[in-house]
């Protein structure tokens, strides 16, 4: 892994906060945007941005309140310039936030405001209160949503807020980075000295950074103070560049530009004494004795069905006849949670989240003697989760691993309806999950290489006199490439629509078309053609493009470089096979040269080999790839490898009449 964040010492040396200033020179009071911030076009330093950060600061200060204790207090104030018409959704603004009985932020002192030129003067339109709605969002989480009035392209928007919050240990991570340029960014965060924390900046960008103290003092009861040192940290950033969104990556908000506090501990002599530092163990221990537990201890809920149900066949065969048991009474609300509801309303409802259908599978297969276990899991769309930095909420979700007689192991997820036993979807595929178990029992999982994903084609073909290709393709997929092969082939309304994208993605006219387990439960899918293409043929030669299929996309790595990891969908192999008759009166001039590839950094192999009899010509593709992140510094090589492999799928065979 590379190491993608810089750690922050108090003893830092002062850099200079002026050492640059920024591309739009600012007025940094809330209401005082100018007339030329309003006038502004585009910004010089990015044109294609269609909307910028002009100024944004973040002041935090965690503070003692003799009423309620220690309370976090958090101000926003953002001044965005709207440059093209994609940058409209910068008006529209949601914030999720935390809501329970004990623990709470309180968002409130929600000023917004919208500037216009109208007849060559700055007209300001302040948005009513009425317009901001406060709803249920999940258990415990709250959204406010609200957008700015008159918005239009030209505008500039100010926007400030306040939060306050008892959970004053954790404070929420500071993006400095967005997707869109940001002008410049300010941000101080005041903590007293008696708390411990660590600080990261995150991110590959220049942040300027100031540690200074300041003097103060909490009263502690009967009269008594206590004296510390508030630690008054200042980040400030100019002309931080828009997040370039590139392919292959599943959580971008790992490497923006932001700035990350994690509790240690809280220490007042005399009085307080607080460890925050938590163990895996710890972190075990509040997830074993919750709501989630106890739900997914359940009973069976559909005790009648599963006496039904065989009692022969593999552990595979009856383990999957359960999970369809299951998905047939309820359907996956495509919602991933780790808390599950009540199974009898679920059951009612006939319809729950992925841990909901989790826990009515593993009620079922206790129900006939299976050993089922919860393993908790951070969503790759969440971010690493790193076994050395234990997190106090770290998970999303849970799947189930499932013990068999024979001794084996198998791990399903009751979520996606293409799925299947130890083909979970590729979001799930970490190498650091948690199998949850009491008394220090429970241990790390890597999911990554649960099934053989594979693609394996055979192509046969000949050439018609009328100078066309006709042939059959034979397509199977198993694994991680069966559950993308059926999440696309259910992604049109019907076959026909598949059936049209293989053709125009190809250049070819199939003629008869045959799936088989597109929508079935189980691991392996598959689809059999017959087709036509037409071929070039000029000065006595006939030209043949042997692809009839390619498997990697030439506009994947186009960026001549990159600054982040390349996360893979999960490891692969493809298999292509393709033979042509060779047509009477015609040689073969030319034919695609054969190779051998070998990526140390992906664990990859590229081999291409091409064979030439006096009736056919036969070409084998083999790629197959172990890896799922390239590094950053592999990235040139990797790119390479794009381009040569997209170069093999352009190459040609070439027949020459005699």
């Amino acid at each position: 892994m590379n190491r993608v964040y810089f750690i922050f010492s108090l003893a830092l040396i002062l850099i200079s906060a002026d050492l640059f200033s920024q591309t739009i020179p600012v007025n940094k009071r809330f209401g005082k945007v100018s007339k030329e911030e309003v006038e502004l076009k585009e910004y010089p330093a990015d044109t294609s941005a269609s909307a910028l950060m002009l100024y944004e600061n973040t002041y935090v200060s965690l503070n003692f309140d003799p009423a309620n204790g220690f309370v976090l207090n958090t101000q926003k104030h953002r001044r965005i310039k709207i440059l093209k018409e994609e940058g409209l959704e910068w008006g529209d603004v949601e914030m999720i936030y935390y809501y329970s009985s004990v623990l709470r932020d309180n968002i409130f002192k929600i000023d917004v405001v919208t500037y216009n030129m109208v007849d060559g003067k700055v007209v300001e339109t302040k948005m009513p209160n009425k317009y901001i709605f406060d709803d249920e969002y999940t258990e415990n989480y709250r959204k406010i949503s609200f957008s700015a009035q008159e918005v239009r392209v030209g505008s500039v928007i100010e926007i400030r807020y306040e939060i306050s919050s008892n959970i004053y240990w954790e404070i929420d991570d500071i993006y400095i980075q967005k997707n869109i340029p940001v002008n410049l960014s300010e941000c101080q965060v005041r903590v007293p000295s008696m708390f411990d924390f660590n600080k990261q900046q995150k991110g590959f960008h220049h942040v300027d950074y100031e540690c200074t103290p300041e003097a103060g003092s909490i009263l502690l009861g009967g009269g008594a103070s206590y004296s510390y040192t508030m630690v008054v940290d200042k980040f400030i950033s100019k002309d931080i560049p828009a997040f370039k969104r590139e392919p292959y990556l599943y959580n971008p908000d790992q490497y923006y530009t932001s700035i990350h506090y994690d509790i240690k501990s809280l220490t007042i002599p005399g009085s307080i004494s607080e460890n925050f530092g938590v163990t895996w163990d710890d972190v075990d221990q509040s997830y074993l004795g919750t709501e989630m537990m106890r739900r997914f201890k359940a009973p069976c809920q559909f005790k009648n069905e599963v006496a039904a149900l065989s009692k022969e066949g593999t552990d595979i065969e009856r383990i999957a006849e359960v999970v369809e048991l299951v998905k047939d009474k309820v359907q996956w609300n495509e919602k991933y949670k780790i808390v599950p509801d009540m199974m009898a309303q679920v059951v009612k409802a006939r319809s729950g989240s992925n841990v909901d259908i989790n826990c009515l599978i593993a009620g079922c297969l206790r129900e006939i003697g299976y050993r089922v276990e919860p393993v908790l899991i951070k969503l790759r769309t969440s971010g690493y989760l790193f076994e050395e930095h234990p997190e106090r909420r770290p998970y999303d979700t849970f799947i189930l691993k499932v013990d068999a007689s024979d001794g084996r192991s198998y791990y399903l997820d009751g979520g996606a309806k293409e799925s299947y036993i130890n083909i979970p979807d590729p979001v799930m595929l970490v190498t650091n999950a948690r199998i949850l178990r009491p008394e220090g029992r429970s241990e790390w999982v890597n999911l990554t290489r649960l099934a053989k994903n594979n693609s394996v084609v055979f192509v046969k073909t000949h050439v018609t006199p009328d100078m066309r290709l006709n042939g059959s393709m034979n397509a199977n997929f198993s694994g991680q490439d069966s559950y993308k092969t059926k999440i696309q082939y259910q992604s049109y309304d019907d076959e026909d629509g598949y059936i049209e994208a293989i053709e125009d993605g190809n250049l070819i006219e199939i003629i008869d078309f045959k799936s088989s387990g597109m929508k079935d439960y189980s691991g392996v899918a598959s689809y059999d053609f017959t087709f036509e293409r037409d071929l070039t043929a000029t000065d006595g030669r006939i030209y043949v493009n042997p692809f009839i299929r390619r498997f990697h996309s030439k506009d994947s790595f186009q960026s001549i470089t990159r600054e982040y990891p390349i996360d893979f969908p999960y490891p692969y192999g493809v298999s292509y096979m393709f033979s042509m008759d060779i047509p009477e009166g015609y040689a073969v001039e030319q034919v695609p040269e054969n190779a051998l590839i070998k990526f140390p950094g992906l664990d990859a192999t590229l081999k291409v080999m091409t064979n030439v009899s006096e009736s056919e010509i036969m070409l084998m593709f083999n790629y197959t790839q172990n890896n799922m992140v390239g590094q950053v510094e592999d990235y040139p090589a990797i790119r390479a490898l794009w381009q040569y492999i997209n170069e093999v799928y352009e190459s040609m065979i070439v027949l020459k009449k005699i």
